[in-house]
C-alpha cells in the first residue's frame, strides 16, 4: 500500500482474468501505473514454483489485454521476506527471470526502489 500512496498507482487485489478455457484465474496483486506489475504470493514458500505460476500469469495477463502498448509486463513473486522479479517482452514472448533475490527488511530500500522503477518507468 505504501508504494501504491507514493506513486498514486491502482492496485486491484485478487484480480481475476479469463482468456480462454486454460488461461482462468486471479492474479493475487495487479498494480498499475506507466507499467503494469503481477505481484504473486509463492505457496507453500517455494519461490520456484511460485515463479512458473508467475510466468503462466504473465502470459495470460499478455493474451487478456492483447493490444496493450507495453513492450513489457513485469512480475514479482513474493514469500513475504523474499522477493524475485521477473519481466515479459511482449513481442518477443520472452521471459526473463531475475538472478538475483531481495530480502526484506534488508533489502527493503532495494525492493521498494525496483517496485517504483517498474511502475514509473
Amino acid at each position: 500500500m505504501e508504494i501504491a500512496r507514493n506513486t498514486e498507482s491502482k492496485i486491484n487485489v485478487e484480480y481475476a482474468i479469463e482468456v480462454d478455457g486454460r488461461l482462468i484465474g486471479s492474479l493475487d496483486y495487479l498494480i498499475r501505473l506507466k507499467q503494469e506489475l503481477i505481484v504473486i504470493e509463492a505457496k507453500k514458500g517455494d519461490l520456484d514454483k511460485g515463479f512458473n505460476q508467475l510466468s503462466a500469469e504473465l502470459i495470460a495477463l499478455d493474451k487478456y489485454e492483447e493490444g496493450n502498448e507495453n513492450d513489457r509486463l513485469y512480475g514479482a513473486i513474493t514469500v513475504g521476506d523474499i522477493w524475485k522479479f521477473g519481466v515479459l517482452e511482449r513481442k518477443r514472448q520472452h521471459i526473463t527471470k531475475d538472478i538475483d533475490s531481495f530480502t526484506i527488511p534488508g533489502d527493503l530500500e532495494r525492493v521498494f526502489s525496483i517496485l517504483i522503477g517498474i511502475l514509473v518507468a
